[in-house]
């Protein structure tokens, strides 16, 4: 009988350990049962505990308005990270959650779009924004503790 490796436990099992996706080469998913029921109670249990959807408003990671709220979660820790749109969820899940895949696909783009100098001037004012976030934070884990 033919196995598989699921991509969240990383055990080849069974095939039959796997459900059924159509939009898969296979037809089956990627991910076994058992990862499955897991991820699911994981994320049943922050939907209880997440504050509420945003009534209405713009997506905090692409800015867009959000007509469907998707719950993102850190995949280490389980933990809540907020409410976006279900592209930019799943956007960050094919950087695997990654900072540095995010830093080096905007290295690529930046390197390979033709941009205009006002576009230039605010790429340049938002990473100053966002390195000055990083050193507040880096900052404050660095402050001894009393």
């Amino acid at each position: 009988m033919s196995r598989k490796i699921c991509i969240y436990c990383g055990k080849r099992k069974n095939k039959k350990s796997f459900p059924k996706h159509i939009s898969h080469k296979d037809n089956l998913d990627s991910r076994c049962r058992t990862c499955i029921k897991k991820n699911t109670k994981v994320r049943n249990k922050l939907h209880k505990k997440a504050p509420p959807k945003p009534n209405d408003g713009d997506c905090e990671c692409c800015k867009v308005h959000v007509k469907k709220w998707i719950l993102d979660h850190d995949h280490n820790d389980n933990s809540f990270r907020g409410w976006l749109c279900d592209r930019c969820n799943t956007g960050l899940g094919k950087f695997d959650d990654n900072i540095y895949g995010i830093l080096n696909a905007m290295e690529y783009l930046l390197k390979r779009t033709t941009l205009k100098e006002n576009n230039l001037k605010t790429i340049q004012y938002r990473l100053i924004n966002m390195l000055n976030t990083v050193f507040e934070r880096q900052r404050s884990l660095d402050k001894p503790r009393s």
